[in-house]
């Protein structure tokens, strides 16, 4: 017997074609097929045959099978209770031929043999001869069974191509790509492909137009920007480079290995051991604070890489963390979004739309992702893929079980032997196998906790002098048994120094901290800070998963809140805690600065053994920020907190533009919402006011006119109660732009020009420019031009008096758009090159794009056709690097 279901179904007996019967007894074969050898309920052949099911659908079904035994005789056979069975013996299912052949590819390429690998490929997909669903009547299982079959078949397909690029073998891939990209347009990676295929082939303008067509069909189906793979390699072939590994390649973010793992290996085959392949495999560590989760789930997933090498994904959810809130799913996926190249700008705002397109740029994808400290199933749910090419681990001291497909594994402690084993490989093998028995003892005194045993291990290795029965009597001595009296021997045998500013390091916000922000707590140079750090980190005390980062295991993070509250007066425990906040505050205002030199940021005076970090340019800054997000954001509530709620807004406020920059719409309207709460808590009405501004600001970006225009209302009451003139400038200025987004002109139009009013009487001269220019926008937008034009070049003449060419650029583009109105074409292109000119020397990759689009039609307009088409081209190119819809109205005019 032989059975095909890779295309159109059919059953052959010695060659000859057997009569299978009509759509919906075709369904229910297909079905069994996919089960093969397995009992197929009535419930799930109901469902996979209609999508309204008759009354009875039983003894439809049972007419069916009936039809089916007609021609296959006993092979179909009555499981009661289950349903039924169909008997298929090895080699007589295609699909069967199929995995086995994908199989021995990946195998092969795993041991390097891209040729064996792109030939186990080909044959594998040489099996299908069609599509498997058009004479079939289908019901919702069914369709959601042919996907996942077509899901495997793709995924071969993009094994062959990547083996098949490797060897040069060109011109097959090519064919076999542009077929599929027509019948898949959104799956990416077959896009990739096909442009790396074409333009190793020396037909870079076919891979352009091959980019051109994947974007179409990704905007217009279901509305996102490719992913940044695909805009990337689009990039590469425009400049004409050949494609880098590096910037080709998904981000790998998982934690460093551990260097002393031991133990485990039964739990570390199960994880490993492969899984289905038909759904995402999802394995979750279970058990006790201490037991090793973490270190047993980092350790597989770096075993797992092989198999998973296209995207790891990492992330600690904080469930059990007495100091910080459990991470918001939500946050997690748009991290997850900006690794997988998403700009922030398109990133959703539901929770729903994220998990969304997250799942939808890991389709395809060999991914790993790793969630650590998970709180329960709601927290991860969201974050799980939804294509079976992906594996994800999680650890969590809670049974997951609600979680669907999960595959449990519970940690406990230590076997004893495998307490002593790691033991002898920290503290050395000779020492422990020298008095066994006391080696043992060691183990049961550490509970066989796994951060226990390494931290009494660790203290025997820096001891040279001592036995393990010397171990054994101190840990004795301190009566102490499990983890608190590891962490009582290690810590109160610290010099002072250290004993310090290990439990200082309890009041740190955030996950882990610097040697500058740590020496700011304890009031010492970072010089000397470093030095203690790493003697923690020696002693077991602290853990680095990134070089010049540490943190606190959960356990140790809790003793050293528990050590400073015991040993520091309150005081003590404020001024620490004041001086790292004046670190970050000060530390962001320079980075602030930095990012916007114009901003003026009041802040308070720092604490004199506070040394902010300062940075020689906006890279340095912007990298700054994005590596210490996490603990700018938990600093704004620890102060909050804590009673400081000068440094709460000071520390908001100078993240402004940083947030604003990285599209950080949900870290800005909360950090700003908790800093307004701290202003109103002790009565600083400007404070109110300005945080009122911010966040009304943050409302505005995403769209919630109605609740900006509020904030800003109330922000203007406040600032006319106490007479703050210079403070009402800014919020006219907003509350007009918030008008204008609401086609409120005349609205827009009053607050533009009070504020301008108040700027002249002032004798601000850069906000009435910036006024001015807002006026400028309402006038031009109305076609009045000339009006639009007296404002602009009076804002220009008052820049003269103003260093912010930002703001320079931005009028000298507008200027130029009015002049290209009003057909005087060499004055706009005059003023636009004079715009394009400072957008490059200040590196806005944004205002660029703009400036060239405006170039390009100042210069059509002087018949110039060829030179608007070159800054078209440059114009496309920018928009589409920073993910912006408008690149395609500028592809429109070539």
């Amino acid at each position: 017997m032989e059975f095909l279901l890779l295309g159109s179904l059919a059953a052959r007996r010695t060659g000859t074609p057997l009569e299978l019967g009509g759509p919906r007894q075709r369904a229910v074969l297909t079905m069994l097929l996919l089960h093969a050898n397995e009992a197929v309920s009535v419930a799930q052949l109901t469902e996979a045959v209609w999508d309204s099911p008759p009354v009875s659908p039983e003894s439809n079904l049972r007419t069916y099978v009936a039809g089916l035994r007609k021609v296959l005789g006993d092979r179909l056979v009555t499981r009661p209770g289950h349903g039924y069975q169909l008997v298929v013996e090895p080699g007589e299912l295609d699909l069967d031929a199929f995995d086995d052949l994908v199989r021995q590819g990946e195998q092969a390429l795993a041991d390097g043999d891209v040729e064996a690998a792109a030939d186990l490929f080909a044959q594998a997909l040489a099996k299908w001869h069609g599509t498997p669903t058009a004479e079939l009547s289908a019901g919702p299982l069914l369709r959601a069974e042919l996907t996942r079959l077509q899901e495997r078949r793709l995924t071969a397909v993009e094994r062959y191509a990547k083996a098949a690029l490797e060897l040069g073998r060109l011109d097959d891939v090519i064919h076999r790509l542009r077929r599929e990209t027509a019948q898949h347009p959104l799956r990416e990676e077959l896009w990739v492909q096909l442009m790396m295929a074409l333009d190793r082939s020396g037909r870079r303008g076919e891979a352009l137009e091959a980019y051109t067509a994947a974007r179409k069909h990704m905007v217009e189906q279901v509305g996102v920007e490719p992913g940044a793979r695909l805009r990337q390699l689009q990039q590469v072939i425009l400049e004409s480079r050949a494609p880098s590994p590096a910037a080709l390649n998904a981000h790998r973010q998982l934690p460093m290995d551990i260097a002393e793992f031991t133990g485990r290996e039964t739990e570390l085959r199960r994880l490993c051991e492969p899984g289905p392949q038909t759904t995402v495999v999802i394995s979750a560590i279970e058990g006790m604070a201490g037991v090793g989760k973490t270190k047993l789930a980092v350790r597989a997933a770096h075993q797992l890489v092989p198999r998973y090498p296209d995207v790891q994904l990492w992330a600690d959810l904080h469930g059990f963390d007495a100091d910080e809130l459990p991470a918001d799913p939500a946050a997690v996926l748009e991290s997850f979004l900006r690794l997988l190249g998403v700009p922030g700008g398109q990133i959703p705002e539901s929770l729903e739309a994220r998990a969304a397109l997250y799942r939808d740029r890991l389709v395809g994808k060999r991914a790993l992702v790793l969630l650590d400290n998970a709180a329960g199933e709601d927290q991860v749910r969201p974050l799980l893929p939804g294509s079976a090419s992906c594996l994800v681990l999680i650890t969590s001291r809670r049974t997951l079980l609600r979680l669907d497909g999960v595959k449990s594994l519970f940690l406990d402690v230590f076997m004893p032997e495998e307490a002593v084993a790691l033991l002898a490989r920290i503290a050395g093998d000779d020492r422990v196998h020298a008095d066994r028995e006391a080696a043992q003892r060691v183990a049961e005194l550490c509970g066989h906790l796994p951060i226990a045993v390494a931290l009494a291990a660790k203290r025997l290795a820096r001891r040279p002098q001592w036995t393990v029965r010397d171990l054994v009597a101190q840990l004795e001595r301190g009566g102490g048994h499990g983890a608190r009296g590891v962490f009582d021997l290690s810590y109160q045998a610290l010099p002072d120094n250290q004993r310090r500013l290990f439990r200082l390091l309890g009041l740190h916000p955030g996950e882990d901290v610097t040697a500058e922000s740590a020496a700011a707590l304890a009031g010492l140079t970072a010089y000397e800070t470093e030095d203690l750090l790493e003697t923690l980190l020696d002693e077991h005390l602290l853990q680095q998963h990134t070089p010049g980062r540490y943190g606190l295991h959960d356990l140790l993070r809790a003793y050293a809140v528990e050590q400073v509250m015991a040993a520091e007066p309150p005081p003590a425990r404020d001024l620490a805690r004041r001086r790292v906040q004046d670190w970050y505050v000060h530390t962001a205002w320079h980075a602030g600065q930095q990012l916007n030199p114009v901003r003026k940021l009041e802040i308070g005076t720092a604490d004199p053994a506070v040394h902010p970090r300062t940075f020689a340019g906006r890279d340095a800054a912007l990298l700054w920020c994005d590596t210490e997000r996490a603990n700018l954001v938990a600093a704004v509530r620890d102060a909050a907190e804590h009673g400081l709620p000068e440094q709460c807004w000071s520390l908001a406020q100078c993240l402004w533009d940083f947030f604003n920059l990285r599209k950080h719409w949900a870290d800005w309207i909360d950090t700003h919402g908790v800093a307004l709460a701290a202003a109103r808590s002790v009565g600083d009405r400007s404070a109110e006011g300005r945080m009122l501004i911010t966040l009304g600001i943050g409302l505005r970006e995403i769209r919630r006119h109605d609740e900006a225009i509020e904030c800003y209302r109330q922000a203007l009451a406040i600032f006319r109660a106490i007479g703050d003139q210079s403070r009402q400038q800014p919020v006219l200025n907003n509350l007009g732009i918030a008008y204008m987004a609401q086609g409120r002109a005349d609205d827009a139009l009053a607050c533009y020009e009070q504020s301008a009013q108040i700027s002249r009487e002032l004798g601000d001269a850069h906000t009435e420019a910036v006024l001015l220019n807002n006026i400028g926008l309402l006038h031009s937008d109305a076609g009045r031009f000339d009006a639009a034009l007296e404002c602009y070049l009076r804002s220009l003449e008052l820049r003269q008096q103003v260093e912010d060419p930002y703001s320079k650029a931005i009028l000298l583009n507008n200027i130029g758009e009015v002049y290209r109105n009003l057909l005087d074409f060499p004055k706009a292109v005059s003023y636009v090159d004079r715009a394009l000119e400072t957008f490059r020397a200040i590196g806005d990759l944004y205002g660029q794009a703009e400036a060239l689009d405006n170039l390009g039609l100042a210069l059509d307009g002087l018949g110039d056709r060829r030179g608007a088409e070159k800054c078209w081209l440059e114009s496309v190119t920018l928009f589409e690097e920073l993910g912006e819809p408008r690149a395609d109205e500028v592809r429109s005019r070539l």
